[in-house]
């Protein structure tokens, strides 16, 4: 993948990410081969630049309304790719200097210095390109069952984004951030059998996991950072309708960080693999959402989060509840858990298919 600038793009080149404005509009599909129609309209936005798939063994099969479809998927090509083995390997090495630095801060009371802690973080968000970039490399990562370090960079990077696309400054955007990166460190004060079982955790063991909140929070308490991070911490797990905890705590009583974390935590943790289960398919998760989230979470964060997440799985090719497999073509706005699919010449679209539903992004 390169990045290309739009005076320079040819047709046949193909586009590697989704190519948006300023404003979030859509303009060309990641999958796409550029015609002269696609390039015009490049020009049209004020697209200064595209990234651009670099591998030339793909061919295209025959065009359709959209352009053409590569006969290789999206996933594939990503995994396949220089950039996902460059990511996978960063995020890895990087899980591993964060759990050396959360022992520090357990075991040695070290400070904390947050431009060192999401420094790796931010180099990550510049490996990835862009923010659905980095939704494209996570949604290709879920074969992990690391609960603590893996998870708080996924939780980190992706509160970056959601404070982003919240038009939050840079210096909050900072703090989003190293509250995603922190919010669990209170696991590492639990033992580690407990995080580690393979069996069923009982309701003993739930009670147990609560309570890495309030020793998160006891371990940040006189650190020199922002209290919004502290806040995140302890409040990560609060819900607008008082069902969360530790402190059952509902609306504007829960810190906006946390809000944002709470999102972040929730769609990372059950979209990735874990010692007891596989990975729930993200499509399950937004809907979720949809269902339950306008009165757990804050309505402003999780609506940003679901329509900006939903258009990140546009062209990736899914497999039905029914066996078939196909193209996610469009979102539909108002049921963003229920794309459009298209599945060889058909074209389904699972709002008006209640009987179907995406098991797989594959």
């Amino acid at each position: 993948m390169k990045l290309v600038a739009t005076g320079k793009l040819k047709p046949g080149m193909l586009v590697a990410q989704n190519v948006y404005t300023l404003d979030d509009q859509l303009v060309v599909t990641k999958g796409t081969v550029l015609d002269d129609k696609s390039i015009r309209s490049l020009n049209n936005h004020s697209i200064f630049n595209v990234f651009i798939d670099d591998e030339t063994s793909l061919k295209p099969v025959k065009p359709s309304s959209g352009g053409f479809i590569p006969q290789v998927s999206f996933s594939e090509r990503l995994r396949a790719s220089q950039e996902f083995e460059k990511f996978k390997a960063s995020i890895e090495k990087n899980a591993s200097r964060l759990k050396n630095t959360f022992n520090q801060i357990v075991n040695e009371d070290k400070p904390i210095d947050i431009e060192e802690i999401t420094g790796p973080v931010y180099t990550l968000m510049f490996e990835a390109g862009t923010g659905f970039g980095v939704f494209d490399m996570l949604n290709n990562l879920h074969d992990y069952s690391d609960e603590i370090y893996m998870h708080s960079i996924n939780v980190s990077l992706i509160s970056n984004l959601i404070a982003g696309w919240m038009k939050y400054t840079p210096d909050e955007i900072k703090i989003a951030t190293a509250a995603g990166l922190l919010h669990d460190i209170g696991k590492v004060k639990l033992p580690e059998n407990l995080i580690n079982s393979t069996k069923p955790r009982t309701e003993k063991d739930k009670q147990l996991m609560r309570t890495h909140v309030i020793q998160g929070y006891e371990l940040l308490k006189n650190m020199d950072i922002d209290e919004h991070i502290k806040n995140a911490v302890v409040m990560h797990h609060e819900r607008f309708d008082g069902s969360g905890y530790p402190f059952h705590i509902r609306g504007e009583q829960i810190d906006e960080y946390a809000r944002i974390v709470a999102v972040a935590d929730i769609y990372d943790d059950l979209t990735s693999k874990r010692l007891t289960r596989g990975p729930i398919c993200a499509f399950d998760v937004i809907e979720m959402f949809e269902k339950e989230g306008l009165q757990k979470f804050d309505t402003s964060v999780v609506m940003t989060f679901m329509s900006h997440i939903s258009n990140s799985f546009i062209a990736n090719k899914v497999r039905l509840s029914d066996g078939q497999e196909g193209d996610i073509i469009f979102i539909n706005p108002d049921r963003l858990s229920r794309p459009m699919v298209k599945c060889g010449d058909n074209f389904i679209d699972l709002a008006t298919h209640p009987r179907l539903k995406i098991v797989e992004v594959i």
